[in-house]
């Protein structure tokens, strides 16, 4: 067990299909350069776009924002460049007190981290660690604290009522949340193309960067910041026991030695992301938020943008609601809403961030179920450790000397 942390991220590989290749012997990843092109051609793009709104369209930020569209360019510019230095900072200090942690406290472990690969991979994850943490705690200020909290996690109609047409967010907090989400996947995007160690979901990885950065920008534009802020919290939150799990299984804490941390945090990971990347993603955000609850909500008899369909329908009851019914009561009809609505000007970017987060569902039943796959084949007795070095990390550190 306390080798799957190698493996929490892995999850193309399983089918061959992850673009990355570790030719045999040689302990290192390699790219297919199409692939790895054209990826970065849309990284490319996304970020060209994303700034080029900023500047071009001053209508493109949401009601309640505090800053006009160039500052706003200004201020994702700053925060991009401010964050390179501060990445630099955490990893700096992260690497002296583990290697240190490794060469006292874990010497009879036989000093984890005296590569300086491993050290290296410690190094990373300590950011993400960091980032995860602090997000996390904003987001759930956003949610249970600021204002007196908000619904948006446990009932669907307060994302869409009012219209987001409609909606004044003015709480500074979810703003500024969009501005540091927004820098962060810029630039964790940029460091694991150009910076960070390749693993062999290099490809994957990317693509989930992607997806995020092109999620943050059209939820943020077409004023989707509830369903957004509650998404973002979902993720974050559940990152923080990967995080730990990878970093312990970095300092080989495994086994009564290093206090059973590894397999702790492994069915700490097993439990968090079944209760919040397979239960409340998919039905409280993807289903009920997305799918069927904006549909619901956003085209009901007398919502906003809908009395001109009502009057060329006849009537407002044939698009899915019955006479009668309350929002949430579970009489929707949502097929019969998208026979007569397909698309309408009150669901902008229905489709494309319905697909977005449904592709990213995919992702998280992929990678869990990696982590079953992984320990079934434990519970079989297979030797993890070397596998899982030359299956994710693209050689076992044990065997390529740095």
């Amino acid at each position: 067990i306390g080798s799957f942390a190698r493996f929490c991220r892995c999850a193309l590989s399983l089918g061959g299909c992850s673009g990355a290749a570790m030719p045999k012997g040689t302990g290192r990843i390699v790219i297919d350069p199409f692939t790895n092109g054209l990826l970065t051609t849309l990284f490319g793009l996304e970020v060209v776009a994303v700034f080029a709104v900023l500047l071009a369209l001053p209508g493109a930020l949401p009601a309640g924002c505090p800053l006009t569209g160039p500052q706003a360019f200004a201020a994702l510019a700053v925060t991009c460049l401010a964050l390179f230095p501060l990445i630099g900072l955490v990893k700096l200090i992260a690497g002296h007190a583990c290697a240190l942690l490794s060469r006292t406290a874990l010497a009879h472990l036989g000093d984890p981290v005296a590569k300086v690969k491993t050290r290296n991979k410690l190094r990373d994850q300590s950011w993400q660690l960091t980032i995860h943490s602090a997000m996390t705690a904003l987001e759930a200020y956003i949610l249970f604290v600021d204002g007196g909290g908000e619904h948006w996690l446990d009932d669907y109609r307060s994302l869409w009522t009012p219209h987001p047409h409609q909606q004044v967010n003015s709480k500074r907090s979810v703003h500024l949340l969009y501005l540091l989400q927004m820098a962060i996947w810029i630039v964790t995007c940029a460091s694991h193309r150009f910076l960070e160690e390749r693993h062999k979901d290099y490809v994957m990885m990317y693509v989930h960067h992607l997806v995020t950065i092109a999620l943050f920008a059209l939820s943020y534009g077409f004023n989707f910041v509830r369903i957004g802020t509650a998404v973002i919290f979902l993720h974050d939150s559940s990152d923080i026991v990967i995080d730990l799990l990878k970093m312990a299984n970095y300092l080989k804490l495994e086994g009564r030695r290093g206090g059973f941390l590894v397999e702790g945090t492994f069915a700490a990971t097993l439990g968090v992301w079944a209760y919040t990347r397979l239960y409340l993603y998919p039905v409280r955000i993807v289903w009920q938020g997305v799918w069927y609850g904006s549909r619901e909500v956003v085209t009901a008899p007398g919502a906003y943008g809908m009395d001109g369909f009502t009057a060329a329908a006849g009537s407002p009851f044939t698009r899915g609601h019955s006479p009668g019914a309350k929002l949430g009561d579970g009489s929707f009809d949502l097929w019969a809403n998208l026979r007569a609505l397909p698309t309408h000007a009150t669901l902008p970017g229905y489709w494309a961030c319905g697909s977005l987060l449904t592709a990213l569902l995919v992702m998280h039943v992929i990678w869990y179920m990696l982590l079953w796959r992984l320990l079934f084949r434990s519970v079989l007795g297979q030797t993890l450790h070397d596998g899982g070095a030359d299956e994710y990390e693209g050689g076992s550190d044990d065997d390529h000397e740095d």
